[in-house]
């Protein structure tokens, strides 16, 4: 499969990065945001080989550690010798909120930045940085993954993601990449201004893994998650995998509810990541400094909770919880 973003056995130029064929580099690309100038982790793997180019981001968020570090350790396990086509990686995408230990925004301007893409080169901070992702590292892909966990005061169930545009065949190579990653379940989402949904808008297969939380990671953690970029990068041809041809197909879900806080406090969760919950079921309580009961949090519909908060603080606005159903109305 020979890539149609990328001139193999030439030099792949990325930024200030130059990988030769059959070379990896990697350094640190700066990026003007207007008021500040940032450096970015990138590493370039181009294969010895002629294939497509595999994009990978971490760190979209800042305190997602478990997608930096399956990202670091999926770059020391390809062999440019052996590789066909390229493999970018961005390891840390939001380094000032990985930086700062920031959770869900830039701290530069308070922006969430997967809200944010393809961006805008002459916009506010976050906008730019998307912006030099999406023209550096995403546009130039046949196939891209993102890498997520739970962010510092996040729980969640292992899930990937993924956006069906109405182009049957990136739709079918978006779920095929779905289902090489060890998790209960895929969700389809349709959020505008987030790195697969720019993706998907632009005809390249993309998928998004959410695995860890809290702003941990452990090994078994990041081990799975390497597990599961090893496998797409076996199932589009960059690398050779022993992986079935025809991975299990997840179930597919689609987000039911979210549920924000609208008042501020401090936030008792009542359930935990997978579990089933039934229309007007508690899904925790805010409660004032005084432990009064200002606010209690049902969910409008069935279905599975999947990811939520679990700071004790809680301002108004913050996002609480997220219920998912199966997809078209099955059961």
């Amino acid at each position: 499969m020979e890539g149609r973003r990328a001139t193999m056995h030439s030099t792949f130029i990325l930024g200030n990065l130059e990988a030769a064929a059959g070379k990896t580099t990697s350094g640190y690309c700066e990026v003007d945001l207007g008021a500040d100038v940032i450096s970015i982790p990138v590493a370039v793997i181009h294969g010895a080989e002629p294939g497509p180019v595999l994009a990978v981001t971490a760190g979209i968020h800042g305190g997602e550690y478990v997608s930096i570090l399956a990202a670091r350790r999926f770059l020391h396990t390809l062999d440019p010798a052996t590789v066909r086509g390229t493999v970018i990686l961005s390891l840390q995408s939001s380094p000032v909120a990985f930086r700062d230990r920031a959770a869900f925004v830039n701290p530069i301007d308070g922006e969430n930045l997967n809200r944010c893409f393809p961006g805008d080169a002459a916009g506010i901070p976050t906008q730019r940085l998307a912006n030099w992702l999406w023209e550096n590292i995403i546009s130039r892909a046949d196939f891209y993954v993102d890498c997520h966990c739970g962010d510092l005061p996040e729980s969640l169930e292992a899930f990937t993601g993924l956006v069906l545009s109405g182009n049957s065949s990136v739709d079918e190579k978006s779920l095929a990449m779905a289902n090489c990653w060890n998790v209960e379940r895929s969700i389809v989402t349709g959020t505008s201004g987030s790195t697969i949904w720019a993706a998907a808008q632009a005809g390249i297969p993309a998928v998004l893994v959410e695995l860890g939380e809290r702003g941990g990671w452990t090994a078994g953690e990041v081990e799975r998650q390497l597990a599961g970029l090893t496998a797409v990068a076996g199932h589009v041809g960059v690398i050779d995998s022993h992986r079935p041809a025809s991975p299990a197909t997840h179930p597919l879900f689609e987000v039911a509810a979210g549920l924000s806080a609208e008042i501020d406090g401090l936030w008792f969760p009542k359930v935990k990541p997978g579990e089933t919950v039934t229309p007007g079921a508690t899904l925790g309580t805010i409660e004032d400094a005084f432990g009064t009961t200002v606010a209690i949090i049902t969910s409008p519909t069935d279905g599975v909770y999947v990811y939520g908060l679990t700071s004790l603080a809680v301002h108004a606005g913050d996002f609480l919880a997220c219920i998912v159903r199966p997809a078209g109305g099955a059961r």
